[in-house]
């Protein structure tokens, strides 16, 4: 099958719309190029000018489809600079275009404090949607779809990692969150403990050529990961919800770690037997053994 596009057939198409002044947040390619819409390219073509997190990478798109436009770095270090910059040009009726390197712009990238500048200044923000990491790996991964909540990045450090733990071992709704390959083992092997053996989608290189979904329980996928000898690319992991099964496998380690946070508050040891028993449906008898034995 041929990846030739048709250019003539798209700049036919461009500059069909007419475009009002403002911001614009346009979502880019994941991984293939060829996931661009032809609205998202107008725009592009149309702005006065693009931010984008790498220009080096934003280039590679633009050169693609023949666009020829002003590009400057917006970044986490920038953005300051960038907004004071960028406001006057939006009040004076130009056509700004944000962009990311992949996907939406604001979803786990910069981008935030530039459109609460604009909402505060009246000033127009639009929204053109595309390739969204999230809502592929959601609908790929044969876990539900009702509800779902998006946590971004796993969390490093001791702290935070307890509370995100804690929030995925309690939601009764599915879970989606990016994680780097390096620490994506770990962070399962993790969750595991606190979670039970859930059932979760692994989805990496999302749209690309290595594109790879591995489905099962949390034990099976941690095998198939182990198996390989480097993981590599971009990973989005989808784990199922909570339910009455999940409860009943609430781990040891996980029962002990909420009876320390209940003994910090002085509550006698058959009555924290009796709360954790009855909210993760467990044996009052098991909890209060595991308190004890712990003890000694």
């Amino acid at each position: 099958m041929s990846n030739n596009f048709d250019v003539n057939f798209i700049n036919d198409r461009l500059n069909e719309e007419n475009i009002d002044p403002g911001l614009y947040v346009v979502a880019t390619p994941i991984g293939n190029l060829s996931d661009i819409t032809i609205r998202a390219l107008n725009i592009i073509s149309s702005s006065n000018l693009v931010l984008c997190e790498d220009t080096r990478i934003s280039k590679k798109l633009t050169s693609k489809y023949g666009i020829k436009c002003s590009m400057r770095s917006f970044h986490q270090y920038n953005s300051k600079k960038m907004i004071d910059m960028v406001l006057p040009k939006l009040k004076s009726d130009q056509i700004i275009s944000l962009i990311s390197d992949a996907g939406t712009p604001t979803i786990s990238d910069p981008g935030i404090d530039l459109i609460q500048a604009c909402i505060e200044k009246n000033i127009k923000v639009c929204s053109i949607p595309g390739p969204s990491a999230v809502i592929g790996s959601l609908v790929s991964s044969g876990i539900s779809t009702d509800q779902f909540s998006f946590l971004g990045f796993a969390p490093r450090d001791r702290k935070t990692k307890k509370t995100f733990h804690e929030r995925i071992s309690k939601s009764m709704e599915t879970t989606i969150f990016f994680e780097s390959p390096k620490r994506v083992i770990k962070t399962l092997s993790d969750l595991q403990v606190f979670i039970g053996d859930r059932t979760v989608a692994l989805v990496r290189e999302l749209t690309k050529k290595n594109e790879e979904i591995i489905n099962g329980n949390i034990t099976n996928v941690l095998k198939n990961l182990e198996k390989k000898e480097k993981i590599l690319g971009e990973i989005t992991v989808v784990i199922s919800a909570c339910t009455s099964k999940h409860s009943a496998e609430i781990s040891d380690q996980q029962i002990l770690d909420f009876a320390k946070d209940l003994e910090v508050e002085k509550i006698a040891i058959s009555s924290i037997a009796k709360l954790i028993a009855e909210k993760y449906k467990v044996s009052k008898r098991r909890v209060y053994q595991l308190i004890i034995a712990n003890k000694r």
